[in-house]
C-alpha cells in the first residue's frame, strides 16, 4: 500500500533528491512543497498526507513553525518527520518534544531514505 508523504523543503535540489527517491521506493507516493504556504495550500485543497516530512530551516515559515499549523488540519495522528542538518542531540530532543515522530539527518542517503523513514513511522 502506497502512502501519500508531504515533502516540504525550500530547497529545490535537495527537494528532487528526495522526490526521485521516494518514487523508488513503493511504500510511498511523494508530494513535493517549497515551503510552508504551499505546504499549507495542498492541505487547505484536500491534500491527506499519510506521512509528513519538513525540513527545519526554511526562510518564510520554519519547520517547528509550520509543524504548529498543521497538526489542527491533519486527521488523526499522522506522523510528522524532521529532516535537518541540525542534528545534534539537543535539536532532535526539541524536535520530538515538539511533536515530531523522528528525525532524519542531512545529508542523507536517498537509497535509504525510504527504508529510513519507514522505520522511524513503523512500517516494514
Amino acid at each position: 500500500m502506497s502512502r501519500t508523504l508531504l515533502y516540504v523543503d525550500d530547497d529545490a535540489d535537495i527537494r528532487t533528491i528526495v522526490g526521485m527517491a521516494l518514487e523508488l521506493d513503493t511504500h510511498f507516493t511523494p508530494v513535493l512543497a517549497d515551503g510552508g504556504a504551499q505546504a499549507m495550500r495542498l492541505i487547505a485543497d484536500g491534500l491527506r498526507p499519510d506521512v509528513v516530512v519538513l525540513d527545519v530551516m526554511m526562510p518564510d515559515m520554519d519547520g517547528l513553525t509550520l509543524l504548529d499549523h498543521l497538526r489542527p488540519l491533519l486527521p488523526g495522528r499522522v506522523p510528522i518527520l524532521f529532516m535537518t542538518a541540525k542534528g545534534r542531540q539537543a535539536d532532535r530532543a526539541l524536535y520530538l518534544a515538539r511533536g515530531a515522530q523522528g528525525v532524519l539527518v542531512k545529508p542523507f542517503d536517498p537509497v535509504r531514505l525510504g527504508s529510513d523513514i519507514r522505520a522511524l513511522i513503523g512500517i516494514c
